[in-house]
């Protein structure tokens, strides 16, 4: 047993995905799956991060809840300052910084965690 995938939904779950494949460099790719249903995901065989229209994915995922705790993503970063130079460079400020982590909301208002340990 172990973990399979995160999912994460959104009101704008491209604006999302872009968020992500800029921010965190994932390579989120679009699947169209079931006629017109587009959802995004990066899938390395063991673990899958995928973003998920928040009305269509589930009655109970609608809506979002953006400060709940449920959700909780932390990447590892090589360097802070690079990654903060490109934060700048994607016009985006980060929530917060110490000496390990930047926090940044992703445009469905979840703080999400790049650090270097």
């Amino acid at each position: 047993m172990g973990l399979r995938g995160v999912f994460l939904t959104s009101d704008q779950p491209e604006r999302t995905a872009r968020f992500y494949r800029d921010v965190a460099e994932l390579p989120l790719e679009e699947v169209e799956s079931s006629g017109d249903y587009v959802y995004w995901k990066l899938d390395d065989g063991r673990v899958q991060l995928a973003v998920h229209d928040a009305q269509r994915f589930a009655d109970y995922a609608y809506p979002p809840l953006a400060a709940s705790n449920l959700t909780h993503l932390y990447f590892r970063i090589p360097e802070q300052g690079a990654f903060l130079e490109r934060l700048r460079a994607l016009g985006l400020s980060p929530r917060a910084v110490d000496d390990v982590v930047v926090t940044v909301g992703d445009p469905d208002g979840r703080h999400v965690m790049f650090g270097t340990a």
